[in-house]
């Protein structure tokens, strides 16, 4: 199994529509400075408990340690494994959910 670099993840921020619109610009410009191939943001009704990284893709987990400790709230202890989940998105997709 070959790992995934940044240049080669999408990246899909979500954020609470109630006050997390900063937090995802944020980190939309980090992302994009460390050359991440693809960031979006998308806004959600629910704000989750703590800020959470989620892999689909086993090739993806060791760049998804890379943007947790990149983008802080606990690091790589916010990175979790969703290799489980269906319907999988496709290769390269890693999510931030924002608090």
């Amino acid at each position: 199994m070959l790992s995934r670099t940044l240049a080669q993840v999408r990246v899909v921020i979500h954020y609470p529509e109630r006050g997390g619109f900063q937090r995802s610009e944020e980190l939309v410009r980090l992302l994009r400075a460390v050359g991440t191939g693809e960031v979006e943001t998308r806004p959600v009704r629910y704000a989750v408990d703590r800020q959470s990284i989620r892999y689909f893709h086993a090739a993806d987990r060791d760049v998804s340690g890379a943007i947790g400790d990149m983008v802080g709230g606990g690091g790589r202890a916010t990175v979790s494994d969703f290799t489980f989940f269906r319907p999988t998105p496709r290769d390269g997709t890693i999510e931030i959910w924002l608090p």
